[in-house]
């Protein structure tokens, strides 16, 4: 994540699709962004463009047939790993360190 965003989140969530592509554009569903203007557009820009990069994933029949079924809530985390961000129903990924 871009320097200067220490401590900012952003979460999101999308549909995916049988095929494992994203189904629409990922709604920001929070934020809490660090740094001055500049360093907050790069970090949801970088947040958006991992999103594009990950998707499409690969997925079985099976699976892809159980993605359409519920949206996935997916947060970007430039803090230290903890485990309090696990207690609800967000993926977190936690920015390298």
């Amino acid at each position: 994540m871009p320097d200067g965003t220490e401590g900012s989140t952003i979460a999101f969530r999308f549909g995916l699709s049988k095929t494992g592509a994203l189904r629409g554009k990922p709604l920001v569903t929070a934020r809490r962004l660090e740094g001055n203007e500049a360093n907050r557009q790069a970090y949801e820009r970088a947040a958006l463009e991992a999103l594009d990069r990950c998707f499409p994933i690969r997925v079985t029949p099976s699976f892809g047939a159980a993605l359409g079924e519920s949206p996935v809530r997916l947060r970007f985390v430039n803090t230290a790993p903890t485990p309090a961000y696990q207690l609800n129903s967000n993926i977190t990924i936690f920015a390298p360190r």
